[in-house]
């Protein structure tokens, strides 16, 4: 299981980048390339985390980001993005809360990371 990101990790990647290691790493290998850009765009956003104080009562780090935000700022489709989500959660590199009326929490784990028991997702 995937780690979090915890308060000042979130800060750690200051431009849209993959990972080497989502690229070339064999336990990768079978995440579509529209997921790795997506998760490359979701680490970036956790860079606004502390600005906005996302952070729930574990410090663990989450993003919002609206779908349609998503659209905007990387051309994909509506239908290409939350299949990405999708994929990217079933692999466990994300975990999306949702709170009636409330746009969902995304958890961004960390990739270098795993977890021996779960917390959350």
């Amino acid at each position: 299981m995937m780690d979090y990101f915890y308060n000042t990790q979130a800060e750690q990647f200051a431009s849209v980048e993959i990972p080497k290691a989502l690229l070339t790493g064999k336990s990768f290998s079978s995440l579509s390339a529209p997921s790795k850009i997506l998760y490359a765009v979701l680490l970036d956003k956790m860079g606004e985390a502390k600005r906005h104080n996302w952070f729930d009562d574990e410090n663990r780090v989450y993003v919002l980001y609206p779908l349609s935000k998503l659209e905007d700022d990387i051309n994909f489709s509506r239908h290409t993005i939350i299949d990405c989500m999708t994929e990217l959660e079933e692999f466990g590199l994300i975990y999306k809360l949702q709170v009636k009326g409330k746009p969902s929490k995304i958890y961004v784990k960390n990739f270098n990371r795993r977890r021996r028991f779960q917390m959350i997702g």
